[in-house]
């Protein structure tokens, strides 16, 4: 294991180290109970039925026969049964702080994996667009769910499986030394040897995890909804909203866990309980047969046996924890990969106040490539003019959504300059730049809630006269009206209770509420029937008044009124002017369209 490796792992525990001390102080007891109860028997059948007990020498054992001689004085049946009682009550109380070792370290196993789970997420939500060009999102969600799983079952569990076998081993060792020591010796060269042959007789217990499976499959509906809306989600600024969420949803798959931690950790003590039972009703009746004359003794040398066989599987649990921890190493790495990844886009030290555009959103000379050597844009200049309408024209790979994605900060040029009006965006901060950016874009990313709350989507500023009037402008109003609960109504996962047209109303309605200077139309009515093209069209030239529109476009019939067109075609701009003065240029405009037309 590596110092960094290390590190994490007590980075993780660190704020949990008083509960992994109180682990270990219930080990402790369970240890001592399970002792007491072993060794008070040798000392209980020496008085019960040997006359003589003057062999008995340690201070321990004289005051265990005293106490043992007091409970002869009501017959030795009677004792029988008082010492019987006795020992139930001590393997109860050894099997009480057994569950109760367990139970605590369970829930500090699944509080800790909670926090990297949140962690992991916040790294999702953070990270520039570029890490998601790095990592498969089947990869990310496998990080965050099955790796961190790992990381609890291999790492987390077998540490406090060291830490519990370490504990008894060493008080079980004690006592074995003190009965014999030389026996002892032996014992400890013969344990591998004992743990080989043991471990083939041993079962280990197996949950079922059907519950915990499908509660995490929430948790990666979330994680993958998530990534494949950060885009917007970041452009909206919600990312305390989604996060508030996921960690509603972690948070109930955590108290799950618990539940089940403290069902399966109850099966071990209450086997040992059943055992114990079982244990006292084969002490009972063999001490009847002593009591009987038919020839049993107890001696120290059986007492040694039980503890002997006791030691056994806590050395080997240690062992095997031992081997799990350097399997769930890699869990390690992995998750170390996400939290260690930095921010291409580095943000400035002191932001800028995003400016009062006056002129307009300028573009100099910018040139881009997702990889080196390998170009999207090239030596872009120009300018979305304030108050005006620009569309993006031009065939698929041409780079019309990279200008875009630069605009609202995802990437940073590789050269030239991205300026609202003359404050370069290298100097405002991304959350500043896309709180005063709105976008409808052609995927709606809407989640398993209430229509008002995904047109407010995080924002609890608004009222609900402002929400009503958002969504009257996006005609949006005319649908919601007719369902069962109106706003209140749930619209299922992504919005699946609606249309295609009904959710792009309620994404305008959203961008109507955020009521910014700035709006993006990226393909917003691409994938409507002309019915819901007209309504949604319609909404979308009322919140394009008075403000600086930019629109992606394939159907080139809806920029016709624009004021300006950009044409790009392999990463440079080919052509610029109104959808007239363009179409008479007969040049790569006038092919796309008459290429629609027709």
């Amino acid at each position: 294991m590596t110092r960094t490796e290390r590190k994490f792992i007590f980075k993780n525990i660190k704020p949990y180290i008083p509960r992994y001390i109180l682990y270990v102080f219930l080990v402790m007891l369970m240890s001592v109970f399970s002792i007491c109860s072993i060794l008070s028997l040798n000392n209980f059948l020496q008085i019960l039925f040997i006359e003589d007990s003057s062999a008995s020498v340690t201070e321990l054992d004289k005051l265990l026969n005293n106490i043992y001689g007091y409970f002869l004085t009501f017959g030795k049946q009677n004792a029988l049964i008082y010492f019987t009682i006795i020992v139930l009550v001590i393997y109860f109380l050894k099997d009480l702080f057994e569950w109760l070792a367990e139970y605590y370290m369970g829930c500090t196993r699944n509080k800790i994996t909670r926090n990297i789970r949140n962690n992991i997420f916040q790294c999702f939500v953070t990270r520039d667009l570029s890490f998601f060009t790095k990592h498969k999102k089947g990869d990310l969600l496998s990080r965050i769910s099955s790796d961190v799983i790992e990381y609890d079952e291999t790492v987390l569990k077998s540490i406090a499986t060291i830490i519990n076998s370490v504990v008894v081993v060493i008080l079980y060792l004690g006592i074995l030394f003190y009965i014999e020591w030389k026996l002892t010796l032996v014992t400890i060269v013969l344990f591998p040897i004992v743990i080989i042959v043991t471990s083939t007789l041993s079962h280990r217990l197996k949950s079922n995890s059907k519950r915990l499976q499908k509660t995490n499959g929430v948790i990666v509906s979330v994680i993958e909804q998530t990534i494949g809306g950060l885009r917007i989600i970041k452009s909206l600024t919600a990312i305390e909203y989604v996060n508030k969420i996921f960690k509603k949803i972690n948070n109930d798959f955590t108290t799950l866990r618990n539940t089940v931690y403290r069902r399966i950790e109850f099966a071990s003590p209450l086997s040992e309980v059943l055992s114990s039972i079982v244990v006292a009703v084969i002490l009972l009746i063999g001490c009847n047969e002593v009591i009987s004359g038919n020839g049993l003794t107890s001696t120290m040398f059986i007492v040694y046996l039980i503890l002997f066989i006791l030691i056994i599987k806590p050395a080997k649990d240690a062992s095997t924890a031992s081997y799990k921890i350097k399997k769930g190493l890699a869990s390690i790495e992995r998750i170390m990969e996400i939290e260690n990844d930095e921010n291409t886009i580095k943000e400035p030290i002191k932001s800028k106040e995003f400016p009062q555009i006056t002129k307009g959103i300028s573009f100099n000379n910018v040139s881009f490539s997702y990889e080196k050597g390998v170009p999207v844009l090239k030596n872009v200049s120009c300018l979305f003019e304030k108050g005006k309408t620009t569309a993006i024209v031009g065939p698929s790979g041409s780079g019309k959504t990279t200008m875009i994605d630069l605009i609202e900060k995802f990437y940073l040029a590789d050269s030239g300059e991205i300026c609202f009006d003359e404050v370069s965006i290298r100097d405002i901060s991304s959350y500043k730049i896309r709180d005063n950016i709105s976008i409808v874009s052609q995927e709606t990313i809407l989640v398993n809630d209430s229509i008002k709350n995904n047109i407010a989507f995080g924002n609890t500023a608004y009222s609900f006269e402002q929400i009503q009037k958002a969504a009257q402008i996006a005609n949006a109003e005319e649908f919601i009206v007719s369902l069962p609960e109106q706003y209140e109504t749930n619209i299922g996962d992504k919005g699946d209770k609606l249309s295609g047209g009904q959710k792009q109303r309620i994404a305008i309605a959203r961008a109507v509420l955020r009521n910014t200077d700035i709006l993006i139309l990226d393909e917003a009515t691409s994938a409507l029937d002309n019915k819901s093209e007209v309504l949604v069209q319609e909404a979308l030239d009322n919140i394009s008044q008075n403000r600086t529109v930019i629109v992606i476009a394939h159907r080139l019939s809806t920029i016709k009124n624009a004021d300006k067109i950009i044409v790009l075609d392999h990463g440079e701009i080919k052509e610029q002017g109104t959808h007239q003065e363009l179409y008479e240029k007969q040049g790569l405009y006038y092919n796309l369209y008459t290429m629609q037309e027709l």
